[in-house]
């Protein structure tokens, strides 16, 4: 395995769990930023977080999908 699929897999990762844990435990630092301010207002805190926990966890399925040796095939 490439370590370019290491790095990037390991990217998602971090990336997921850190916004999987800021919608779990309400981060300050989290709502702070300008789109999830956003979909705060649009949506309502409570569904944001949802929304945002949701994409955190489908971070974190491709950055596993990536370490496991998943590739798109384009052609």
């Amino acid at each position: 395995m490439p370590h370019q699929d290491l790095f990037v897999g390991s990217v998602a990762v971090i990336l997921g769990l850190s916004l999987l844990a800021g919608a779990v435990f309400d981060g300050r630092w989290l709502m702070q930023l300008a789109k999830p301010q956003w979909l705060a207002g649009s949506l309502g805190k409570g569904r944001a977080r949802v929304a945002i926990g949701l994409v955190g966890a489908a971070l974190i399925g491709i950055g596993v999908s990536i370490w496991s040796g998943w590739r798109v095939n384009w052609g």
